[in-house]
């Protein structure tokens, strides 16, 4: 009998760790995505920035659903500007417009993600708020030319 426990106790504990590393290898990116979401007379494409190709190409296909050849501006960065990018991103949290599903379809709204290992988090702005964070991010960017003008391409878009 206690070896019969014993040997369940085992398994279980083994699928415990098992699920456990299953669970750190599916979320090991970090990504920043910034989308436009409403009617727009010219394309406006999403920008998605990680630490990592394979975090990038993850979202761009899985997430955004959008192949190789489609308009979306991606930017590999190191890990310190990400972590910038977030926090500065977090701090626009309170601007925060609505929840995705009260969204008329004639709304001109921005999305922006960001998915780490701890979790995920949407938060859609106005475009008003939404310039008003891609200033902020820009700044952030200092050293990134290719990103600082993916993000102003973006900003001019969403103005006009």
């Amino acid at each position: 009998m206690i070896i019969k426990g014993v040997a369940v106790f085992i398994s279980i504990f083994a699928i415990t760790i098992a699920h456990a590393a299953e669970s750190q290898k599916r979320m090991k990116y970090s990504v920043v995505a910034i989308q436009y979401i409403g009617e727009s007379d010219k394309p406006i494409a999403p920008i998605v920035i990680s630490d990592s190709a394979a975090g990038a190409e993850w979202y761009k296909s899985a997430v955004l659903k959008r192949g190789k050849l489609d308009l979306t501006c991606v930017h590999v960065i190191n890990v310190a500007l990400l972590d910038k990018l977030i926090a500065e991103a977090e701090l626009f949290e309170h601007t925060v417009q609505q929840k995705e599903e009260g969204i008329s379809k004639s709304a001109k709204i921005i999305s922006v993600t960001i998915i780490t290992p701890q979790g995920k988090n949407t938060f859609l702005y106005d475009t008003e708020s939404a310039i008003s964070q891609l200033d902020s991010l820009r700044k952030q960017c200092n050293g990134d030319e290719s990103l600082c003008s993916d993000l102003l391409h973006f900003q001019n878009r969403i103005r006009h």
